[in-house]
């Protein structure tokens, strides 16, 4: 049967008998050159002699010779012919089946990457610590500026700034302040110890007054007492006296004149006993007084004059210790506000800039011996411990992203990836951030995101590098494409 359709075929394509003379006249060829082209067998080096028409109706002629006609082949029995078509659709089912497998196997990336939430443009970058002039002054020639790239430990030494013009009028006035009163000091001293001195001259002036004075009033008692024994003596004599006249005037013996003079001889006795009882009581008092520095008396003060100077130097040297001591108190003040006058004159004078963390010198906006003005930027430390990943990403990523969803950070040219998270989405709006490379140097039109990489933050500072994130969305936050993936992951599992 395939002989007989083939046969069939090239007869479709012979050309009709009748039509050959009519071609070949109209070529206008001669005989010797119709039997060459019907018989095929012309040389090669006939061909040169043969003008266009003729070349190309041996051509025509040679294309449409009749094919030789193939021998019938026997046909084949039915359950040959079965086996042959299973055979025939087996094959083709094989070859079907392995291209599917494939296209399956050669399209998950593609497919997977289609439908995953990725970034556009992706760079690791860091926080930036700007060390800022704390007075006005000039760079120190004897330490050179550090160099871009330097590791700087923190509280490790950077810059220093030396200014010669710093204000000294305070701490001079301090200076002078102090002098003056230490000077005056040992003046005021020498007065109160030349005070001290006289008080104590007078002192001891009045302690032998009063002692002396003492003395006398226990001298004055002691002759009142003797006066006052030979009083009571007499008036024991007069009182025995006027019991005899008495006694001798009953009798008639004395007359009444003798017993008047006993008897007034008697009251004389015993009133000067009396007086000179009053005397020395009068005499005591004035002894306890005295003893007690006190003075009681017709002809003099409380207080004698030289007791009256010793107070009157107790008040001066008391005014002049006052004295003494206020300035000594002043002193002390003064010498406080001078050490905190010149510490601030020494942090005007010379101001030691120190790394604040462990960083990395990313800029250097100085050279030594460069004057520089309070609060210039003098060097831009890199923080490498708190690296972040700095994306862009499409407006349609965007829109299925939330804070906190995670995501993957893939570096360039590499397989490992490193966890983060959304810490902002900042969107096609670019606020101000201190961050080493800026987002507005990133890819224009995309909408910003950052992502917080831990890994990153305990390598070697990869700042710059670039790579790609693919974002994990939330649930409820995927729209369409996170439909069409969740509808595709269950013909492919992990997707």
């Amino acid at each position: 049967m395939v002989a007989k359709h083939k046969r069939a075929s090239h007869d479709r394509a012979l050309p009709n008998p009748e039509m050959a003379p009519a071609q070949h006249a109209t070529f206008g060829g001669s005989a010797a050159e119709a039997s060459v082209r019907s018989g095929g067998e012309a040389s090669d080096d006939q061909l040169p002699g043969l003008d266009v028409r003729a070349q190309s109706a041996l051509l025509r002629e040679a294309y449409e010779a009749p094919h030789p006609v193939e021998p019938d082949v026997p046909t084949a029995s039915p359950l040959l012919q079965q086996r042959g078509v299973l055979i025939q659709w087996g094959w083709r089912a094989f070859k079907f089946a392995l291209g599917l497998a494939v296209i399956i196997f050669a399209g998950i990336g593609p497919a997977q990457r289609l439908f995953q939430l990725s970034s556009v443009e992706a760079i690791v970058n860091a926080r930036l610590v700007s060390l800022r002039a704390p007075i006005d002054g000039k760079i120190d020639d004897a330490h050179s500026a550090p160099t871009i790239g330097v590791e700087v430990p923190k509280g490790e030494f950077v810059l220093r700034i030396s200014n010669s013009r710093a204000d000294r009028a305070r701490l001079d006035d301090l200076q002078r302040l102090i002098i003056q009163l230490e000077d005056e000091r040992p003046t005021i001293a020498s007065r109160l110890a030349r005070l001290k001195e006289l008080h104590e001259q007078i002192f001891q002036q009045a302690r032998a007054f009063q002692n002396g004075r003492i003395r006398e009033l226990e001298e004055r008692a002691m002759d009142l007492e003797a006066q006052l024994a030979a009083a009571q003596a007499t008036q024991s004599e007069a009182a025995s006296t006027l019991e005899r006249t008495k006694t001798l005037a009953a009798t008639g013996v004395q007359t009444a004149v003798a017993m008047e003079r006993a008897q007034r001889d008697a009251e004389v006795a015993s009133e000067m006993q009396r007086s000179l009882n009053h005397r020395l009581f009068s005499s005591q008092v004035e002894l306890d007084a005295a003893r007690r520095g006190e003075y009681v008396g017709d002809t003099y003060n409380d207080r004698p004059s030289s007791l009256q100077q010793a107070d009157e130097l107790s008040i001066r040297i008391a005014e002049t210790e006052a004295e003494l001591m206020s300035r000594q108190q002043r002193l002390a003040e003064l010498h406080t506000e001078l050490d905190r006058e010149t510490a601030h004159n020494a942090e005007l004078s010379n101001a030691v800039i120190t790394s604040p963390i462990d960083a990395r010198v990313w800029e250097v906006l100085v050279s030594p011996g460069e004057e520089v003005r309070k609060g210039q930027d003098l060097l831009r430390l890199l923080d490498c411990s708190g690296a972040v990943v700095t994306v862009t990403v499409r407006e349609s990523v965007f829109d299925q992203l939330r804070l906190g969803d995670k995501a993957r950070f893939r570096f360039s040219g590499q397989t490992g990836g490193h966890l983060g998270t959304i810490v902002r989405m900042s969107g096609i709006a670019a606020p101000p951030d201190n961050l080493a490379i800026q987002p507005t140097g990133l890819s224009s039109g995309g909408y910003r995101l950052t992502v917080s990489v831990p890994d990153l933050a305990s390598g070697q500072c990869p700042v710059g590098r670039t790579g790609a994130v693919t974002f994990i969305a939330s649930a409820g936050s995927g729209g369409v494409l996170q439909s069409l993936k969740n509808a595709l992951s269950f013909f492919v599992p992990g997707l």
